[in-house]
């Protein structure tokens, strides 16, 4: 099919504002408005392709995410194990001996961003140290929104910015320029947003009331009296930390994980059978405070995330292989100056990162497209591989149908929308970075205006 612009805008305008409005206004599930928007796509473009073609389409995109459903049961399934056998439980109990209430919350951000540029991975980093910093700082009192909130702007600063993430690996192949280069223009903003965002925390910690309801010894006496403590529980987030600094991939890392876990709650002494359950249906635990903490996990809990990742990926399958993304933007190579270009490359991936829920498509897509605006324009490349990481690499961790920002939120048991008002670092990037291209403009308007006063305070001595 030769894509008409008006109908791909049409087929992309529903699908963006259907989503949208669904889940930020009517707070619907995901599954629900990608479902509507697939099914209308699909119908709309049968006169154009056959349903064969279409359902082709469809596959091959579903296809592409197996491997995040995979991935997402798994943490289902570890979760649910390590709440069964007491592994979440002990590393809140020790954990609680070293953080303290007062000032958590940029103790956890700092934290967080550090194991994050250890692994380079923001799922990595939440299934480790921020699901144990999420618990504790429930057991503080703090609002778990809030406190997921820290946990992802910490996990994000690794998963965007550390030599070891797989994002950078991939912005230095779409834009063809050494890893070290891509580094060098992802830290010129990612200092000063880790650095703003850090004292957001603190200015947080000093005027949020914690609540009286929850309190730490409680659950220290609730976890020493349920759980025996033994030290082979921290074998299992241990091998993740290892595994996913070796660079092994996540379902193999998970997948190792999980198995550790099942052995772990075999030698303690829970049932196969029981723990098999568990895999499946969650852990149940009979105490009134801290459901939270000690209830939950299990493959059937991600079974809506499922619903979420097969309809988005199906639906991103019609969208890219229809034409239907490039139709949109074909027109693109007629910008002719430096910051509308920029705008145009974070405003574009931003739009990836929303309509495909694929974080890697959101550095692809606006790479492909834009590269030969960036040449014909001499614009450093550089600065296009800024623009898309502060854009909708990074916006991911919070769009609540995007993959990128539903990983790290099965594992820290906190919706998206909960937690994005008070994710800093991931809505700061994007507002730093355009300000930032337009900073030289500010200097040179203080400087126009320094000289007109300059020049009214001669006129008016002479």
């Amino acid at each position: 099919m030769q894509s008409k612009f008006g109908l791909s805008l049409f087929i992309f305008l529903f699908t963006l504002s259907t989503t949208m409005t669904m889940v930020l206004f009517f707070h619907k599930p995901p599954y629900i408005p990608l479902f509507i928007s697939y099914l209308f796509a699909f119908f709309v473009l049968l006169k154009h392709f056959s349903f064969k073609e279409l359902a082709n389409m469809s596959i091959k995109g579903v296809k592409r995410g197996i491997n995040v459903m995979i991935i997402l049961l798994l943490i289902g399934a570890l979760v649910a194990l390590w709440k069964q056998n007491g592994t979440l439980p002990a590393l809140i109990y020790y954990s609680s001996k070293f953080l303290k209430p007062r000032g958590f919350l940029l103790t956890s951000f700092t934290i967080t961003s550090l194991i994050s540029m250890i692994l380079g991975t923001a799922v990595g980093t939440a299934s480790t140290i921020g699901i144990v910093i999420t618990g504790l700082g429930h057991a503080f009192g703090y609002p778990l929104p809030v406190v997921a909130g820290t946990v992802i702007s910490g996990s994000f600063i690794g998963d965007r910015t550390s030599p070891l993430a797989g994002n950078v690996a991939l912005l230095s192949d779409m834009s063809e320029i050494q890893q070290t280069n891509v580094l060098k223009s992802l830290f010129r903003t990612a200092i000063p947003v880790f650095i703003i965002t850090a004292f957001l925390y603190h200015l947080l910690d000093l005027h949020l009331k914690l609540s009286t309801q929850q309190n730490i010894n409680n659950l220290s006496a609730i976890i020493i009296n349920s759980y025996h403590l033994n030290p082979i529980l921290f074998l299992s987030p241990l091998i993740i930390i290892l595994l996913a600094f070796f660079r092994v991939p996540t379902k193999i890392n998970l997948s190792i994980a999980v198995l550790i876990s099942f052995l772990t709650s075999i030698i303690l002494g829970y049932s196969p059978l029981d723990s098999a359950k568990v895999i499946f249906t969650g852990n149940t635990f009979t105490a009134t405070e801290f459901k939270s903490i000690f209830n939950g996990g299990g493959m059937f809990s991600i079974l809506p995330m499922i619903g979420v990742v097969t309809f988005a990926t199906a639906l991103a399958g019609i969208l890219e292989d229809t034409g239907i993304i490039k139709a949109i933007f074909q027109n693109i190579d007629k910008i002719k100056n430096f910051k509308l270009t920029y705008l145009v490359t974070m405003f574009l991936s931003t739009l990836m990162a929303i309509i495909t829920c694929n974080q890697a498509l959101s550095v692809i897509l606006p790479s492909r497209i834009m590269i030969n605006v960036y040449r014909k324009l001499q614009i450093p490349k550089e600065e296009m591989v800024r623009a898309i990481a502060d854009s909708g690499m990074i916006l991911a961790g919070i769009i609540p149908w995007n993959l990128a920002a539903m990983l790290p939120a099965s594992v820290l048991g906190v919706k998206v929308t909960e937690y994005l008002p008070y994710a800093y670092l991931n809505l700061l990037f994007p507002l730093l970075s355009i300000a930032f291209i337009f900073a030289k403009d500010i200097k040179e308007l203080i400087k126009f205006y320094q000289k007109i006063i300059e020049k009214s305070k001669n006129l008016l001595q002479n």
